[in-house]
């Protein structure tokens, strides 16, 4: 008896989809922001459980979906922004920085499995998918948006899992 017949082929918890392509924007974003540095896995939960501690605080919030964006600063200076989008920047509180997500075109993954293996997601986008694609990565040099994390209405920050996108913007060629 061949034992490869018997084996029940589940599929990988961190499997990743062929993206859809979104066009959307602008987005204002308001949220709080930290550089990225050899520290990020560990400051990002921060940032976030630090914004859940003052979600109140946000004026003018819309939607139900939250954002994380990694914006490119500089050379290799980034820096992770944990949000939501607003109606407009009037009377935000000089705690939370804004940041409007340009109108473009965007490759969207889904990322299956726990938040803790995003990286994964996110690698396999610009790593395999982008340089086989017939896409290029459109972000400005400076002060412009990387990518970004989209958590749905059924994201669980308890478990950490669900609901969870990602974001690359893309120019055809």
């Amino acid at each position: 008896m061949n034992d490869s017949n018997n084996t029940l082929l589940e599929p990988n918890a961190n499997a990743v989809l062929q993206p859809r392509f979104e066009s959307s924007g602008p987005l204002l974003i308001a949220g709080l922001r930290e550089p990225l540095d050899e520290h990020a896995q560990h400051k990002i939960p921060q940032l976030w459980q630090r914004l859940m501690a003052c979600w109140d605080e946000i004026p003018q919030r819309v939607g139900s979906a939250d954002y994380g964006l990694c914006i490119h600063l500089q050379g290799y200076e980034y820096y992770y922004m944990a949000g939501c989008t607003v109606w407009d920047f009037a009377e935000l509180p000089e705690t939370f920085s804004p940041f409007i997500i340009p109108s473009q075109t965007y490759a969207v993954f889904t990322h299956e499995g726990r938040i803790n293996n995003i990286r994964d997601t996110i690698g396999y986008a610009f790593d395999q998918w982008l340089p086989n694609s017939n896409y290029r990565h459109a972000s400005a040099p400076e002060n412009a948006l990387h990518f970004f994390e989209r958590y749905g209405e059924k994201f669980d920050p308890q478990v950490g899992a669900g609901d969870v996108e990602i974001w690359l913007p893309v120019v055809s060629g």
